[in-house]
This record gives C-alpha cells, sequence and structure tokens, in this order.
C-alpha cells in the first residue's frame, strides 16, 4: 500500500516530485499545503486526481513532505511549533527516494570501498540526495546578492569577484540562490562533482574546450589563467547569458552556439571540427549524458600526441566511468577519478547505485 503523505509547499519543485510519484509510485498524496492564500483551492493533478492546496492545519496524521529547500527551516518550526506536528512527521524532498535508498544499503552492504561504506553509514540516520555526507560545508542562499540587470531583464550575481548572468528561465531570486549553492556544492573541494582535483595545472598558452558551458562558472574561474577558451552551449538562454557574462573577456573567448556531437551540422560540432584549426590544451565535457557521441567527435583531437588534458563527466550513464577511463588510457593518458561518489537522481531512470562523478586524464 502507498504511503500517504502531505506536501508542503506549491513551488516549482513540487512539478518534479509529483513526477516522481507518478514514475515510481510508493506514495499517495493526500493534500497539498502552502502558506501563500492566494494559491488555495487550486487543484494539482496527480495521478489522474485532483489534490487541491490548502492551509496548513493541525489535523494531519500523515508524513509531510516539505518541498523547498530554500525555506526547509522556517517551515519545519512552525509546523513544529504553530501545529505542534512532530519532528519525526517531517521530511524533506529526499524522502521521496526512501525506497532507493533502501536498495542502495543493500546493495553495498559488504563493501571495502572506505567512501561507500562512509556513504552507508550516513544513509543510516539520513535521507538519499546526490552527494550523501561528502559536502561538509553548509551552502545557502543568502551567500549570494541577485541584482536584475536592467538593460537585459537577467538576474546576476557574483562568482568570486566576476559578474555571472543567469539564463532568462530563471527570473526569481530565490531560485537563482538556490541554483547558485548548487553550483557551490558541485564545485566543493569535496564534491565528488567537482573538477578541480589535480588535474588543472593551467599556462597561460592553454587554449581550452568548455563543452556544456551552461552559466560559464568554469570558464570564469580559468579565464585569468590561460590564453582562450571556447563556450560550447547550445541552449539559447544560457548563450544569452553567457555572452553578457564574457564581455569583458570577449577578447579571449568564443561562444559556439551549438551542442557537442558525433557529426558536425546547423545545430552540432564536433571536437575535432574545432580542434583542427586550434592547439586545443584542455577539454572539459559535462553535456548531460551525450559524452560518449562528443568522444567519438574527438577522435582526432585526442589521438593526437600533443600535451592535453580532459576533465569529463562520468556519473550520468552507469557504464561511463569504467568506458572513459579505458578510452584515455588506450590513447595513452594518465587518469585518475574525483574523490567519492554521487547518486543520480534525474527522473527518466533512477538507479539504485553510486557512480564516479568526474574523471580526469592527461597526456604529458
Amino acid at each position: 500500500m502507498d504511503e500517504k503523505i502531505i506536501l508542503f509547499g506549491a513551488g516549482q519543485r513540487k512539478e518534479r516530485i509529483i513526477k516522481l510519484i507518478e514514475k515510481y509510485r510508493g506514495f499517495e498524496v493526500v493534500e497539498i499545503w502552502d502558506n501563500n492564500v492566494q494559491l488555495w483551492g487550486e487543484a494539482v493533478k496527480i495521478n489522474g486526481r485532483d489534490i487541491y492546496i490548502s492551509q496548513p492545519h493541525k489535523a494531519a496524521e500523515h508524513t509531510i513532505v516539505i518541498v523547498t529547500d530554500i525555506y526547509y527551516k522556517e517551515i519545519e518550526k512552525q509546523l513544529i511549533e504553530d501545529l505542534d506536528i512532530s519532528r519525526q512527521q517531517i521530511k524533506s524532498g529526499n524522502y521521496m527516494l526512501k525506497n532507493f535508498k533502501t536498495d542502495i544499503l543493500k546493495r553495498y552492504r559488504g563493501s571495502t570501498d572506505k567512501s561507500i561504506q562512509e556513504i552507508c553509514v550516513y544513509l543510516q540516520h539520513h535521507e538519499l540526495d546526490m552527494f550523501n555526507g561528502q559536502i561538509k560545508k553548509a551552502y545557502q542562499g543568502d551567500m549570494f546578492e541577485v541584482h536584475r540587470d536592467e538593460k537585459n531583464g537577467l538576474l546576476y550575481s557574483y562568482w568570486g569577484t566576476k559578474k555571472i548572468y543567469l539564463a532568462s528561465t530563471i527570473q526569481n531570486e530565490l531560485i537563482a540562490k538556490e541554483y547558485l549553492c548548487s553550483l557551490c556544492k558541485e564545485q566543493d573541494k569535496d564534491s565528488p562533482h567537482c573538477y578541480d582535483f589535480g588535474f588543472l595545472n593551467l599556462e597561460a598558452s592553454d587554449v581550452v574546450i568548455d563543452g556544456g558551458a551552461a552559466e560559464g562558472f568554469f570558464s570564469l574561474q580559468i579565464i585569468d589563467r590561460v590564453k582562450k577558451v571556447y563556450l560550447v552551449e547550445g541552449d539559447e538562454p544560457w548563450i544569452e547569458a553567457l555572452k553578457y557574462t564574457f564581455e569583458p573577456y570577449k577578447h579571449k573567448v568564443e561562444i559556439i552556439p551549438k551542442w557537442l556531437g558525433n557529426k558536425s551540422d546547423k545545430k552540432r560540432i564536433t571536437l575535432d571540427e574545432i580542434g583542427r584549426s586550434n592547439q586545443i590544451s584542455m577539454v572539459k565535457l559535462d553535456i548531460e549524458g551525450a559524452e560518449t557521441e562528443a568522444l567519438e567527435g574527438g577522435k582526432e583531437l585526442f589521438s593526437s600526441k600533443r600535451p592535453m588534458t580532459a576533465i569529463i563527466c562520468t556519473y550520468h550513464n552507469t557504464e561511463n566511468a569504467e568506458a572513459f577511463e579505458r578510452y584515455f588510457k588506450e590513447k595513452g593518458f594518465c587518469t585518475g577519478f574525483s574523490k567519492g561518489y554521487m547518486f543520480v537522481d534525474g527522473l527518466d531512470d533512477i538507479k539504485a547505485e553510486l557512480r564516479k562523478g568526474v574523471l580526469g586524464a592527461r597526456r604529458e
């Protein structure tokens, strides 16, 4: 029988949780609460049923899942102090992954890998998430000031001392802060998603391809240390944001408004095409599971004998870590992985497994 739950929060993240419930089952939403009086009475369809948004009240008997991360502490305090709800009833959105947590604990029960053992210990007392206790520092939205550029309407903040613009699809300041916090978590020194784990030994003569540039934070970190950067990004809202972020560095940045792939056409471009007219010395790939196709389009580049470094995400698919490591070793690269392991909670195909996050490869 599905567990009956109440969702607290009718914001953007609610949609993701509903999709998770509809695809993987295990839960039945009986109510949706929100503090916004203007939303009360609105219907939300879940598994074919209309669930109406209402005011929080004391009659709750079920588990209450707080949808938002930004206001979690404030809502938890409200539930406990104003509505006499026990702390044990209150869960984060990651509670929806509890069945996957159970399966992970079973799968890795006998692991001798220290990082996996530490994750399993963490999961004994916490909900499953992407990083599972490996990041020690807490990142909060108030770390960032978000502003709106009156000329172009885009939100922006600062990555270090440099201005960084966000896509036009991000128009809410709280969502912008949440997005920036997620970037900080990903690039924390203890994060399995961190790109800087011993392979970013850059020189002033380096030419870099940033595959999957998104908001450009990776290139923004290194722009003062290299000769040139090619920002490859096919998502139009991010392309617009990149133009403003890298305006001060346009003399050493070229934006390629395409997706990386295994052939070049109107929408795609290969690493080899970029590399034929440039002495590329570093490639970073974080392209949402299209890394394999990008490598196919970089056979010439990676088969050359010149010194080169690659930083490539391996967490998007189960087999990527082993396959990519083998690929680069066969081409004479020394390889190494970022710390720890990630749980990937993409909606399409969630698997109860832990994956290596990023592979580094260097050929001297």
